[in-house]
């Protein structure tokens, strides 16, 4: 049987197993009642976008995640705090092997598409501009343009999106998500003009920083 990839809008495991053994990890890394950082939060977030029921855990939106002790099973695991203070848990296993994405996830994915060749043309002019480095936001490190990551600060980029389907007053349906013709596993918009109403909204809110890339 061949191997099922997991694919995020912004990482692709191309093993379930990979997938798996790296939220674990991630898991791992935190101790009960602590909130993950950033890097790990805008993953994490994709990856819920794949349970089977992701529309009842985002509820009316992700504020933060963090680890805490299962409700049901003598074991810790992941937890989403909502933007309404609210709050569940949900299992990585879940996410990892659903069967299908959910329309919020097929969106969120498109509207990232949609910006990747932009936001790569900005970092590589911000290190055009700074041949000997950038220093990263948080640390003050000196990077390159291999060693850094050109990220969303605030507003988060889910929360972007959100925004972005408010003001247009969006209902999504499958319709307006296709799987490219050129990338295979990636989703696009459908309508090209989509794709720039997203740009355009994107260019007005969104602030974006240099910083050190996480090996893990």
């Amino acid at each position: 049987m061949p191997a099922k990839p997991v694919v995020l809008p912004s990482r692709t495991f191309a093993k379930q197993g990979e997938a798996t053994a790296f939220f674990k990890d991630m898991l791992a890394r935190y101790t009960d009642g602590e909130f993950l950082n950033s890097d790990d939060e805008d993953i994490l977030y994709e990856l819920l976008q794949r349970h089977p029921d992701a529309n009842q855990k985002i509820g009316a939106g992700v504020r933060n995640f963090f680890r805490n002790k299962s409700p049901d099973h003598p074991t810790s695991c992941f937890h989403v705090l909502r933007t309404d203070g609210s709050s569940t848990d949900f299992g990585y296993s879940a996410c990892v092997t659903g069967r299908a994405s959910s329309l919020r996830h097929d969106f969120y994915e498109a509207c990232r598409r949609s910006v990747v060749a932009e936001l790569m043309d900005q970092k590589q002019q911000l290190f055009d501009s700074s041949p000997d480095g950038i220093p990263c936001v948080r640390t003050g490190e000196l990077t390159t343009i291999h060693t850094s990551e050109y990220r969303h600060t605030e507003p988060r980029f889910r929360d972007i999106v959100k925004g972005f389907i408010q003001e247009k007053n969006l209902v999504i349906s499958s319709s307006m998500m296709t799987e490219s013709q050129d990338m295979q596993y990636q989703t696009v918009f459908t309508n090209p003009t989509m794709a720039i109403d997203f740009i355009e909204y994107h260019a007005t809110v969104a602030k974006l920083d240099i910083f050190k890339k996480y090996v893990r």
